[in-house]
């Protein structure tokens, strides 16, 4: 769920300065913690697939916060694809390889590159993607792993993006409800207060790591589109030392392996499953099963459809054009008219 594309948009309309990151020592990103299932594809050959595309190349030569988050994101696909192999998936409006590109030069973004990962998984995945967006001194990174739209089991969602000097990042990571935390309380305490098999913590004692974390300052959304989907969200402006860079990876790291825990815990999911259900929801609120299917359906399209409601829309639609920018909230939703 989006809670830094409307900054970045701004950063995009005056993005002239170099940022204080941009100053900072260079580092080659390499394919440090990149190993993942051969089934699946592996992040090293996502990451040489960006390395290979000139403009983000540039970006990661002059803006070395974007080759941090990028490492962010890449290690988060490989914890991910090592359990659920995440193959590129082509669409109707990518290249062979699952990538849709645009180049945006309207006003007010001002000459930012967007480039949009497209991946398949196995079942409960429904659909993935891993979106950069890159312009002079700012950057903008979003991962999403979506289940299916009849599975218990929450959305995945990693995004990161730089803040005005590039000094402080953006970190949000949320395992996004399928279900109304507010209705079904046994959903709640299940999934985010109780550690999944196989991992050391919960969701919630995670976030109260985080918040322990040298460099790490809560982040609050002026925009209560946001606010009203951050509830169960890890989401902190992180120091862009050595000590927070750290810190921030960590984080990611762990929320992943909880989530991916819960992945293998709970297999299929399904609101079909009445034991699946009863694990998960309780008894649901009295809620029939076509009922709950309903309110999984109209949460997942919620979830996949947020962009369309941030306060960034407006002026990402004039700047794209009406078919460019469904084309592109499309390949990140996953939308039946791209797929092939």
């Amino acid at each position: 769920m989006p809670t830094h594309r409307a900054t970045f948009c701004r950063n995009a309309a005056a993005s002239s300065r170099t940022s204080l990151a941009a100053r900072t020592q260079r580092r080659p990103l390499s394919h440090v913690a990149c190993k993942s299932a051969m089934a699946g594809t592996a992040s090293s050959v996502l990451l040489d697939s960006i390395q290979a595309d000139p403009a983000f190349a540039e970006q990661l030569h002059d803006l070395p916060a974007f080759s941090t988050l990028l490492g962010c994101h890449m290690q988060f696909h490989a914890l991910v694809n090592e359990h659920a192999p995440l193959k590129r998936a082509k669409t109707q409006v990518s290249d062979e390889q699952g990538v849709f590109r645009r180049h945006i030069t309207a006003e007010p973004i001002n000459s930012a590159h967007y480039r949009v990962q497209t991946l398949s998984g196995p079942p409960p995945i429904d659909w993935a993607h891993h979106t950069f967006a890159v312009l002079p001194g700012a950057c903008y990174c979003k991962s999403s792993v979506y289940t299916a739209p009849d599975c218990l089991t929450p959305h995945l969602e990693l995004e990161t993006g730089t803040h005005g000097d590039g000094s402080s990042l953006l970190l949000y990571i949320n395992m996004d409800p399928r279900l109304s935390l507010v209705c079904h309380p046994h959903y709640l305490d299940h999934l985010y207060c109780t550690a999944p098999p196989g991992a050391s913590s919960s969701w919630m004692e995670l976030e109260k790591h985080a918040q322990q974390q040298p460099g790490f300052q809560r982040f609050t959304s002026s925009s209560l589109h946001v606010r009203a989907c951050c509830a169960s969200a890890i989401l902190f402006n992180v120091q862009a030392d050595e000590e927070g860079i750290s810190a921030m990876k960590d984080v990611v790291a762990k929320a992943a392996h909880i989530w991916v825990a819960w992945l293998k815990a709970g297999g299929s999911n399904s609101a079909t499953d009445a034991e699946a259900v009863k694990a998960a929801a309780g008894q649901a609120a009295g809620l029939d099963q076509q009922q709950l299917l309903q309110e999984l359906s109209l949460n997942d399209a919620a979830w996949r459809g947020f962009p369309r409601r941030e306060s960034a829309a407006a002026m990402q639609r004039r700047a794209w054009g009406d078919a460019a920018i469904e084309d592109y909230w499309d390949s990140t939703a996953g939308a039946a008219r791209i797929r092939l």
